[in-house]
């Protein structure tokens, strides 16, 4: 019964192509969609933590994301005159135990697709119209195609189109946790090998590293503001606020930002937590960061995607289809996990960007901190068995 349900998957991030691979473990006929025109190389890095470690070992992934592992061997806080602080060596820097991974957004994402070659994906497709009834869902694409799917899943992220589509403002809330995030890479003009810079003060913080590829360098920064962007999607208005935040603060700031105009994967946008008490709605169903993204300064987005998807494509399967009944279970069993890694995120936001400049107490005190709470909220659930 269940491979003649039809089901959309909207977003080729984390949370899409992992739901694709189980609903077609698990018997079901997935497609795909993406906007863009190809998927984006390099990004953010992401951690393979807690509970998402298994689920990649069931996918038969683990051992290829360990191949593409960033290397960062050594995390150096500086102070804004370039005055070592404070140094961490190995994997307790990127605050990992055990089996943990970190690898580059797009390396993840190229790993997942390669999972999924017989799902059909399309690119430079997204939908502009959306309507339920009883029996299906109607999709209107922008090539004025329209098709009818049994169900929907959105994976589009944090400013989903498909969730301010089928869910009323009341049904949703972006919650700002009162600051910025902006990366992007630029060449490696500080000659760093497998290491990363940090300053931190004045509720500012800025990053530098070099990793796998010597000739590039990945710069990040990260500062409190009650600024509101004009329009958050402007990429002029996003990069004139960056510079004009970061111009007096020092250290290697405005030599990072100089390169910036060369860069061709500049990244902005508000750290923000997505809140829903459903995330579904009659045949559509949010997973991964369009549903409840803890903010990025938690690093468990990856996660809840993986975790969000294995559960909702197994929850159909023991359902025989049944969305009814899949989607209830899917929030009921979820809510618990997504609530303690949002109330994470918000402690993480809390404790960085700080009024002074990081001392080595500081730094140790936050980061033994951080390494305990995140063994728990990593490992918050226990995952069902499908097969």
């Amino acid at each position: 019964m269940s491979k003649h349900i039809k089901i959309l998957v909207i977003g080729v991030g984390i949370a899409g192509p992992t739901i694709c691979y189980w609903l077609k473990r698990f018997g079901f006929s997935p497609a795909l969609i993406e906007k863009a025109a190809v998927i984006r190389k390099g990004g953010q890095a992401l951690d393979i933590r807690g509970v998402a470690t298994h689920i990649a070992k069931e996918m038969g992934i683990y051992n290829q994301i360990g191949e593409k592992r960033t290397r960062i061997a050594c995390g150096r806080y500086v102070d804004t005159a370039g005055n070592m602080l404070h140094e961490e060596l190995g994997e307790k820097y990127g605050f990992r135990q055990d089996d943990e991974v970190e690898t580059l957004r797009g390396d993840l994402i190229e790993i997942l697709m390669k999972t999924i070659a017989d799902v059909p994906c399309h690119f430079n497709q997204y939908i502009t119209h959306m309507q339920q009834n009883d029996e299906s869902v109607t999709v209107t694409f922008n090539d004025g195609r329209i098709e009818n799917y049994d169900l929907v899943i959105a994976a589009d992220g944090i400013h989903s189109t498909t969730r301010r589509m089928i869910f009323d403002k009341t049904e949703y809330q972006l919650s700002g946790l009162g600051s910025y995030l902006s990366t992007f890479t630029i060449p490696n003009y500080l000659n760093l090998n497998h290491m990363e810079l940090i300053c931190e003060a004045n509720q500012k913080l800025v990053t530098i590293n070099s990793d796998n590829n010597p000739k590039i360098a990945r710069a990040g920064f990260m500062f409190r503001s009650q600024h509101v962007l004009k329009d958050i999607r402007d990429e002029n208005e996003q990069k004139q606020f960056l510079c004009d935040t970061f111009r007096d603060f020092g250290w290697e700031s405005q030599n990072i930002l100089n390169r910036m105009q060369e860069s061709d994967d500049f990244y902005f946008d508000v750290i923000t937590q997505v809140k829903m008490n459903s995330w579904t709605k009659n045949r559509v169903a949010l997973v991964g960061d369009a549903g409840y993204c803890p903010s990025p300064l938690s690093g468990q987005g990856n996660n809840l995607a993986f975790v969000g998807a294995y559960i909702l494509a197994g929850e159909l399967k023991a359902a025989n289809g049944n969305h009814v009944q899949a989607f209830a279970r899917y929030n009921a069993l979820l809510r618990s996990f997504v609530d303690a890694n949002q109330q994470f995120g918000r402690w993480v936001g809390e404790s960085f960007l700080v009024n002074e400049d990081v001392s080595k107490e500081i730094a140790e005190e936050r980061s033994n901190r951080i390494l305990a709470m995140m063994k728990s909220v990593t490992n918050g659930i226990e995952l069902p068995e499908y097969e």
